[in-house]
């Protein structure tokens, strides 16, 4: 099946590229590299036409999968890198990075969850059963990763100079850059790590139900129950983050439509979670802005904090949808669809300003892998929420499941292919 814009980021080995390198003058082309957290999304994304780009991924993070600590470029046994290129980014090196020669970089908080997310989403039993070590080896990270993050998971920068301060999907070196990268409290101060964000809490639920599906260990569904609960106590209402005194960066923001995505509050308070998302200030025509205009730290053109990105846009539409509003949900979905018309290309990012005029912002990538994904997905429905439907026992079928994805035309087949528990380490 033809996904459009798809072919010009994929790598000779089929997993896809962040972004393109430059396709204009002005076009920054910063992330033409292998990205963790970006290949996940924009593989599960285009996952039911082209299910090989996320073997492709799977595969090609799996060979970079962290095998040893390392305070420096934060590897740790188990972990989905962040990013790898031939040689460090300039940026690092402008920051002080103090490595030279290829580039492997493991401060991402959330891509090894979202690794697990496609590895069970793709209900290819053959991939399941070739990747048991490192499916393993992922499930005890993040087991590890919640134990001693006293039930979420949290990220810190390393011991090196010039990584990530943050590193959820809104990660940032330095918050305070004009860019708008990252996540500030409202007095314009970054929160001190170690920093607990609501994304990542999010699909780190949506890991745990892979989990116990994968393993048939129902240990995984009480870690699940757990965070489900701690998610609904802490990031209620409205709450971006936790910093590292347990104090909350509040603030409203498309970070809502990743809890209704993946079902990480409790069903008591969805209606509400589901009301504030689409309220003015954080859904315009176009699509959900990072951070509420009514925050001291919004800009429309700030990169984290009040631009619109398609892919987040496109969870939050799921997380509309699971949450029952189909009629905002829609109107959401027919928004993004029409600004990245309009603007051509697909583009990584752009702005709504407050009288709901569109535009482009400069930082912005013109063709973003997880935009081309986002796009298709909202032309064909497809709300990437594999992970979530109930498995049945197919008749003469002992010790095997099945089940339907909710894109109509996927079926995806699933056993339980690891008989023990992962051992957290």
């Amino acid at each position: 099946m033809d996904v459009p814009g798809l072919e010009q980021v994929l790598s000779d080995e089929g997993w896809p590229y962040a972004s393109t390198l430059p396709v204009s003058g002005k076009d920054p082309g910063r992330f033409h590299a292998l990205f963790g957290r970006d290949a996940l999304i924009a593989s599960l994304q285009v996952l039911p036409a082209r299910p090989d780009v996320a073997r492709a991924t799977l595969r090609a993070l799996a060979r970079c999968q962290g095998r040893a600590d390392d305070p420096v470029t934060l590897e740790e046994p188990g972990k989905i890198g962040h990013e790898f290129r031939a040689e460090p980014p300039g940026s690092f090196v402008a920051a002080g990075w103090p490595l030279p020669g290829p580039f492997a970089y493991y401060g991402s908080a959330d891509a090894t969850s979202w690794f697990l997310v496609l590895l069970h989403s793709l209900g290819d039993i053959g991939l399941v059963r070739e990747l048991e070590v490192e499916g393993r080896r992922a499930a005890g990270w993040l087991a590890h990763a919640l134990d001693v993050g006293g039930g979420l998971v949290r990220h810190a920068p390393g011991a090196g100079s010039g990584d990530l301060a943050q590193q959820g999907w809104r990660d940032a070196r330095d918050p305070t850059s004009a860019t708008g990268t990252g996540v500030l409290r409202r007095d314009g101060v970054p929160p001190s790590p170690p920093l607990a964000d609501a994304e990542t809490q999010a699909v780190t639920v949506a890991a745990l139900r892979a989990l116990a599906a994968l393993t048939g260990d129902r240990s995984w569904d009480r870690r699940r129950a757990e965070l489900v609960e701690a998610v609904t106590e802490l990031f209620l209402p409205d709450v971006l983050m936790i910093d590292g005194a347990g104090d909350p960066i509040r603030s409203a923001g498309s970070q809502l439509g990743w809890l209704l995505w993946a079902d990480a509050i409790a069903p008591a308070h969805v209606p509400d979670v589901a009301a504030r998302l689409t309220e003015p200030d954080v859904l315009t025509p176009y699509g959900l802005r990072t951070l509420s205009s009514q925050e001291p730290n919004f800009r429309p053109t700030a990169y984290h904090r009040g631009a619109i990105w398609p892919f987040d846009s496109w969870l939050g539409w799921g997380g509309l949808r699971a949450a029952g509003r189909l009629d905002v949900a829609e109107q959401l979905r027919r928004g993004v669809l029409a600004a990245v018309g309009q603007l051509g290309g697909f583009p990584e990012v752009f702005a709504v300003d407050g009288s709901g005029r569109l535009g482009p912002i400069e930082i912005g990538n013109h063709h973003q892998a997880w935009t081309v994904g986002a796009c298709w997905a909202l032309t064909n429905s497809w709300d990437g929420r594999a992970w979530y439907q109930p498995l049945a026992r197919p008749p003469g079928r002992r010790g095997g499941y099945r089940g339907l994805c909710s894109f109509s035309t996927l079926t995806v087949s699933r056993t339980r292919c690891w008989s023990a528990p992962p051992q957290p380490g």
